[in-house]
């Protein structure tokens, strides 16, 4: 198994991830190559096997408690070579080794066969599991949305970066994860995020993650109902394309509501294989009573 942990090393790879289903693995390397994300560091994986080329990688981030691992390959995914490869990550990684648990962001194959890693270890974990729909800007709509201008606003909101000092604990109460305030500062930061204000008063924002997917789209009660959500979203993703980042996003597959929405305003497309849509999961695995019976 290749390790890539330099910029020189990374550089070499990060250009094998452009496509629309692997920018969840490019963004972070090449924030990783930029310095765009300090506290985080990612090491990235490789192992070819039978003409496929598994890659793997582990993003430590000094405020979170677990590592975070994202998994995707080149070529035809196969369950059991995929098994041997994750075995050797394990172990080169320290994943599921004493209270070491994983939180990986991958297709649902790769969810589907971990399950049975475990199983085949003695392996015993309580796993939070949301499974999304991934959405991201093909060439036409980028240079659409690049310049878009849109000056057109109801009366007494405006729109601007967050007030990190200020927002930061309605937004960590507002979003759907949990996280921790400085990570959840060195976030809005760094990456592209946008709130939407009527005088002083928060009406909704937008933020990202560090796999550069925009999350945490709200707008509060009281301020629906005035396209706030679709002009922070857009303002997000011109954000992102002015720092390098193909503007993309996670929607929960169980939020049918959204999902809709999603397809009909074309701002992005939905990532498919073959007519189908693409299912990811984003799970994080907690120990139990005799977790760590591997080594």
């Amino acid at each position: 198994m290749k390790s890539y942990s330099s910029q020189k090393a990374l550089r070499t790879v990060v250009e094998n991830f452009r496509k629309p289903r692997q920018l969840f693995m490019y963004h972070p390397i090449k924030f990783e190559i930029d310095g765009t994300f300090p506290s985080t560091k990612t090491t990235l994986y490789s192992k070819n096997v039978n003409g496929t080329t598994y890659w793997l990688a582990n993003m430590q981030n000094d405020y979170e408690e677990r590592d975070r691992q994202i998994l995707t390959h080149d070529g035809k995914f196969r369950e059991s070579d995929f098994l041997k490869v994750f075995d050797e990550f394990c172990k080169s990684t320290g994943l599921f080794a004493g209270a070491n648990t994983p939180s990986t962001c991958a297709e649902k194959c790769y969810t589907q066969a971990i399950e049975k890693y475990m199983e085949k270890n003695n392996i015993a974990a309580q796993v939070q599991n949301k499974s999304s729909h991934f959405f991201a800007m093909n060439e036409s709509q980028m240079f659409k949305y690049r310049h878009y201008e849109n000056h057109t606003f109801p009366e007494g909101y405006s729109i601007d970066a967050p007030d990190v000092s200020e927002d930061v604990d309605i937004i960590i109460k507002a979003s759907s994860a949990p996280s921790n305030a400085n990570l959840v500062k060195e976030k809005l930061r760094r990456f592209p995020s946008l709130c939407v204000k009527k005088g002083s008063e928060l009406a909704g924002f937008i933020s990202s993650e560090s796999h550069g997917a925009l999350a945490n789209l709200h707008v509060f009660d009281g301020h629906r109902g005035k396209n706030l959500g679709e002009r922070l979203e857009i303002g997000a993703a011109k954000m992102a394309m002015k720092n390098g980042i193909r503007p993309c996003k996670f929607i929960d597959t169980n939020n049918s509501f959204f999902l809709e929405k999603a397809k009909k305003s074309k701002l992005m497309d939905l990532v498919e294989s073959k007519g189908t849509p693409i299912v990811f999961d984003q799970n994080i695995y907690s120990p139990v009573l005799n977790y760590a019976l591997h080594h």
